[in-house]
């Protein structure tokens, strides 16, 4: 361990903001907690924390002093996993920061190889949304973020490692589930189940409707949720037909509880990127997910969803024949 101990016992509990979560996460009692902080502050002379009852949270010295301990936190890290090629990997750490659908259903696949690799790695994963994530990484309390879409930031490195479509689901027994494909029009007459207003997935689909010519107060969204999960089991329910991750449907239509529609001038693809600060390039644990990520997770997405973008032109270009042959 070559933090400086009292700085990172400060760097838990600030994160926390809770003594007993922090002792838990620290194998310390919160007695000796509470005596690490106040050794420090003795040693500063300014008081980190505001403490009111059993309430405790960061006073301005405090916030800025975190900056610093989580910047120290990120060097430590890098310079632990430069060591590891001489010999040993004990206290090496790697925080990873992902949007929900991929800390949910694609991040675990690929940490299995990562620990192969390094055994006595802990890894720490904060799921949350893209401006989340990036807060996150901006202000150190990750090393690397992986997002569903790619943010306009000169200060950060973004590179593409895949695509997720936003899937159109229905029942098995819905009067589209034996549509080769549906028109972006024909969306407007079932109810329809969306992510909350103001997210990244639900404007994507928007997106798409606009551009086939259906506007938003068209649609007839009486319930949203921001649960993917949620989504998925209101469809099964009948509450109505939904877009999802297809990331996300794997067990679903396995089960065969959901079926997916391909749409017209589909799929709805959203870019899945690796982020990072500007900088070195990752280097120990961080930079072999970055190469699992290129090497495995595009070679696998892509091909999943490039088949079943050209099945969905395929389709689109057989009804245009079709409609053509009709309307002569």
């Amino acid at each position: 361990m070559i933090e400086n101990f009292k700085l990172k016992v400060f760097r838990v509990v600030a994160d926390t903001l809770n003594l007993r979560r922090a002792a838990d996460e620290l194998h310390l009692t919160q007695p000796a907690v509470t005596s690490q902080i106040k050794t420090l502050e003795e040693s500063l002379g300014i008081a980190l924390f505001d403490r009111v009852g059993r309430t405790i949270s960061l006073t301005p010295a405090g916030a800025t002093l975190l900056q610093y301990a989580r910047q120290i936190e990120a060097m430590t890290n890098e310079a632990l996993a430069s060591l590891a090629t001489f010999g040993g990997q004990e206290g090496i750490e790697l925080s990873i920061g992902a949007s929900h659908t991929i800390a949910v259903y694609l991040l675990p696949d690929l940490l299995a190889p990562l620990l192969s690799e390094w055994p006595q790695l802990r890894i720490h994963v904060l799921g949350g949304s893209t401006n989340e994530v990036l807060h996150a990484l901006t202000t150190h309390q990750v090393n690397i973020g992986l997002i569903e879409a790619p943010p306009f930031r000169p200060d950060l490195k973004v590179e593409p490692f895949g695509e997720d479509e936003l899937t159109l689901i229905v029942k098995p027994d819905h009067r589209w589930a034996r549509k080769p494909f549906l028109r972006a029009a024909e969306l407007v007459q079932e109810p329809i189940l969306l992510r909350e207003a103001g997210s990244g997935m639900r404007k994507f689909v928007e997106d798409y409707l606009e551009k086939n010519g259906v506007l938003r107060h068209q649609l007839r969204t009486t319930v949203d949720m921001n649960s993917t999960e949620g989504i998925i089991h209101a469809v099964e329910s009948g509450l109505g037909v939904g877009f999802v991750p297809y990331l996300a449907l794997q067990k679903a239509l396995l089960l065969g509880s959901v079926k997916a529609i391909p749409l017209e001038n589909g799929p709805i693809l959203r870019q899945l990127s690796i982020v990072h600060l500007n900088g070195p390039d990752l280097k120990g644990p961080a930079g072999q997910l970055f190469n699992i990520l290129r090497e495995t997770g595009t070679a696998r997405w892509r091909t999943k969803l490039s088949a079943r973008a050209k099945g969905g032109l395929k389709r689109s270009a057989n009804a245009g024949s079709n409609r053509s042959k009709h309307q002569a």
